[in-house]
């Protein structure tokens, strides 16, 4: 009967034992993997004003340079086409008018977050557009600080290739004004082409405000492109949008771009490092 009452004892024991052992595990991975999501894809996006526009942007690098650090957003061309200005003004040299460029300064919020995700308010920082490309449709900010503003981490150009349909993903933007919030779903095309230029289509919803944000792989977290366009259809003459057909301008065309003008460089990217940080 002593050696009965043992072996229940011991049984109980392991019962109890086994529970401990998973409730002390499985919500730390849970929680590593809400860390990185709202570190790696939350925290980079921001909102961007330019007048009565508002429209989003990831911190696409934060460059070490000189004692300071360089911090650049990426973005849509479109968000911020308001602050640029083409004028005739009269030349004293040549003594003709000439066209001018003025670019005006961008407001950018960083958001601040408590337990993780309660938003607590916002970082205004004014940048600097310092190139820009209308057929692209893309635009690259400086903020002026020099402090250092962790930024996405970028899908290198020698994994592009390796995308898939089917592969999950998120989407974070300032859809409508509000702070940053994701949407999820996944690569649904990689051959889609408007205006002679590629672009991939995700199901992950985005809604207007959604234009300079960032579309990321769900499992690595790794920045694949910019959500920039949704697909519309035309009922009774009224426009429709379909906002689970999210158009982003792919990653590669991104590095392309930085390449061609010169920029890959100034944000701690070079064409021989294929992309790698």
């Amino acid at each position: 009967m002593k050696r009965l009452f043992c072996i229940l004892a011991v049984l109980v024991s392991l019962v109890l034992a086994v529970p401990l052992t998973l409730f002390s595990e499985t919500p730390t991975k849970a929680s590593l993997e809400i860390d990185q999501l709202h570190k790696l894809i939350l925290y980079p996006t921001t909102r961007i004003r330019v007048g009565n526009v508002v429209g989003s942007g990831v911190v696409f690098a934060s460059v070490l340079s000189e004692n300071r650090y360089n911090t650049f957003i990426l973005t849509n061309f479109h968000v911020v086409e308001g602050a640029i200005q083409l004028v005739q003004e009269w030349d004293p040299l040549t003594q003709k008018e000439i066209k001018k460029e003025k670019r005006g300064a961008v407001e950018v919020e960083l958001f601040k977050y408590q337990h993780y995700s309660v938003t607590t308010g916002t970082l205004l920082i004014l940048a600097d557009i310092i190139e820009w490309n209308a057929d692209h449709d893309l635009a690259l900010l400086q903020l002026r600080s020099d402090e250092y503003i962790p930024p996405v981490k970028l899908l290198p150009r020698d994994q592009i290739n390796n995308l898939r349909v089917f592969q999950p993903v998120f989407v974070c933007g300032a859809g409508l004004g509000r702070s940053p919030f994701p949407t999820m779903g996944t690569i649904a095309s990689l051959q889609d082409e408007i205006d002679n230029l590629p672009y991939w289509m995700l199901n992950a919803p985005a809604v207007f405000g959604n234009s300079g944000g960032g579309a990321f792989l769900a499992d690595s977290k790794m920045y694949i492109g910019i959500p920039s366009r949704i697909a519309v259809t035309f009922a009774n003459w009224a426009p429709n949008a379909v906002y689970h057909m999210n158009y982003i301008i792919p990653i590669s065309r991104i590095y392309d771009w930085l390449d061609k003008t010169g920029r890959s460089v100034t944000v701690g990217l070079s064409p021989e490092s294929k992309g790698k940080k």
